[in-house]
Order: C-alpha cells, then sequence, then structure tokens
C-alpha cells in the first residue's frame, strides 16, 4: 500500500488543473472506465484557495476530524479497494515538503502510517502516470518504482541530476523530487533527519535540505538511490567516476537530457510546469483521457491531403527534428 501527496492544486494555475485532473482520471480512477487502482490509499493536500479538480471527489468525501492545527478541513472516501483523503492547509507555506509532511504528520497521528509498505511523494508540476500499452493488464505505474526500491535502494525518482562542486547542493548525484517513492525504512530516515521540516526559503530550505535532503539521508545512512532514467542502469553512484553525469546538467528541463527532453514512457511522471515532453504528453494524455472515459480513439475520416504526404518520399526525409532540442546558440545550425 502506498500514499501521495499532492500539492498546490490552486485554481489559478491551469498547468496544475490540467495536471491534476489528469492524475485523477488515470491514476485515481475517477471516471475511469478501463482501469482502477488497486490496493493505494491517496492523500491530496491542498495548499491554496482553490482546487478546481477537487470538485470531481466532493461528492465521494466525508468529512473527518482535521486532527492537525494546521489542517483547515479533511474529508475521505473509499475508491476501489483504497481511499482517498482531501486534507486543506491552512497557510500555502514551505513548498510540496511542507505538504508531504502534512500526510505524514496527519497518518502518524491517526495511527496508520504503519500500514503501509511504500509511499509517493508527488506535486502538482508533474503529468503522469504515463503507462505504454504494452504493459500487461493490472500492471500499475507504481511498480516501475517499487521494482527499483531493492536491496539497499533507499529512494526511487523519475529523475536524478549530478550536480557540480559550486552548487550549493552539490557535488555528485541527487535525486530530484517531483516524483519519488520510498519504502518504510526509507520514510523512516527522510523524517529522522529532517527532509520533510517546514521551510520557507526556496533554495538553500526546500531544494538544499528538502529535495537534495533525499539523497543525503539515504547516504548517512548506508543506503543508496536510483532513478527510472533509461540512461543510468545498475549505476554505482557511490563511484565518483560518475558523478559528472550528464555533464552536470539538470536532465529534467527541455533539452537537456544529452541533447533531448524526457519522455513520459521513459520517467512515468515528467515536469509538465517545465514544458517538457511536449507534444507528447499533450497526445498521450488526451488518448489515455478518451480510453478511460470510454471515448473512441478509432473514429476520424480520410484526411486526403495527409495521407498524400505520408506515402510521398518528402514523408521520408530527415526533417531535422533534433534541432528543437537544440537549446544553446552554440549548437543551433547557422
Amino acid at each position: 500500500m502506498s500514499t501521495e501527496s499532492w500539492d498546490r492544486v490552486a485554481g489559478s494555475e491551469p498547468g496544475a488543473r490540467a495536471n491534476f485532473d489528469f492524475f485523477l482520471t488515470i491514476a485515481m480512477g475517477f471516471d475511469n472506465k478501463l482501469d482502477a487502482p488497486n490496493t493505494i490509499d491517496f492523500v491530496v493536500v491542498q495548499s491554496g484557495e482553490a482546487c478546481t479538480p477537487c470538485q470531481r471527489m466532493a461528492s465521494l468525501l466525508h468529512p473527518t476530524d482535521p486532527v492537525l492545527d494546521s489542517v483547515r478541513s479533511a474529508a475521505t472516501a473509499t475508491i476501489g479497494s483504497g481511499s482517498v483523503t482531501h486534507l486543506v492547509r491552512k497557510a500555502n507555506e514551505g513548498m510540496d515538503f511542507a505538504a508531504h509532511n502534512t500526510t505524514i504528520t496527519y497518518l502518524t497521528a491517526l495511527r496508520r502510517l504503519h500500514r503501509y509498505s511504500y509511499f509517493f511523494l508527488l506535486n502538482s508540476s508533474i503529468r503522469g502516470p504515463f503507462v505504454p500499452s504494452y504493459m500487461p493488464p493490472g500492471w500499475q505505474w507504481t511498480q516501475a518504482f517499487i521494482d527499483r526500491l531493492v536491496s539497499n535502494v533507499g529512494v526511487v525518482s523519475s529523475s536524478l541530476v549530478c550536480l557540480p562542486e559550486e552548487d550549493a547542493g552539490g557535488p555528485g548525484p541527487k535525486l530530484e523530487s517531483w516524483a519519488a517513492a520510498t519504502h518504510r525504512r526509507g520514510l523512516d530516515i527522510l523524517v529522522e533527519e529532517g527532509v520533510f521540516e517546514l521551510r520557507t526559503c526556496k533554495t538553500d530550505g526546500v531544494v538544499v535540505k528538502g529535495e537534495y535532503g533525499l539523497t543525503a539521508a539515504m547516504e548517512k545512512h548506508g543506503y543508496t538511490i536510483d532513478t527510472l532514467m533509461s540512461k543510468y542502469r545498475r549505476v554505482d553512484w557511490g563511484d565518483k567516476s560518475n558523478w559528472n553525469c550528464n555533464n552536470n546538467v539538470h536532465p529534467s528541463r527541455h533539452g537537456t537530457y544529452d541533447g533531448i527532453s524526457m519522455h513520459p514512457y521513459e520517467t512515468v511522471f515528467v515536469k509538465a510546469s517545465w514544458h517538457v515532453g511536449h507534444p507528447f504528453i499533450d497526445k498521450y494524455a488526451e488518448w489515455a483521457i478518451a480510453q478511460a472515459t470510454g471515448q473512441s480513439t478509432t473514429a476520424g475520416q480520410l484526411d486526403e491531403e495527409m495521407y498524400r504526404y505520408a506515402i510521398s518520399m518528402e514523408a521520408q526525409e530527415d526533417h531535422h527534428v533534433d534541432q528543437c532540442y537544440k537549446v544553446l546558440p552554440r549548437d543551433k545550425k547557422p
């Protein structure tokens, strides 16, 4: 079983609304006629004043004791073989790690935290989960992370960056935290090391002590880390010869992942707020929502102009698509 925190889903953020709407349907099973989550408990932490997508949950939710002084209201419901809990925080501060802290503190107060074997930490800037159609029936996106939480791996995330010496969080490999998972022992370590403590300074606090703290805490306790990125399979991150990965560039931005961008079928979640993965995430999301809600993805009519183009020699030429990933003037063709 697992628990997820989803923070900063504000009505004034169109990107966050689209991200959470997608997550509600594909991951949580709302209005989904194709798939349903299996044995997952979701905790949605709202840190803003408005949450338009949350209205989709409203008819199922029943008010419950907020328990924490920092929580304005709480509601819960059963969905499939799991549950959803919606917590509304009184203050919008501390970003996603403060929201995760709220989830952990709330479940601890209810004596429920010990029930779970795995914990997934997500924020509202990402789009996903994206699951290829060739995965077997019943396979859940959570398995992609869980399968890597083996041996001495304590935390797995969609993205990893190797920081240079001059970075405040460096040097070496650090997990990016916008989509991450850990097991019970891993969570105990993160809590013990204060990774989820409330911090209001974004760079030195939330990023260095929170986000990069995921990796530091694991290293301190003899654990290692892993990522879903295809470029890094079975890498020993304790070996300093690997600490210049991707030329010490954050791979989660457009065009910064070894000259391309992350693909949603590679990392399950992508940083949509940074316009990464387009146009794939938009089209894949469109198809996934249509299939989940019982709409046809085969309806259409002859597009003769496109048909003629597709069978022409021109369609087989090099269209230099790689140029759209050349983000620096030095790399662009004259």
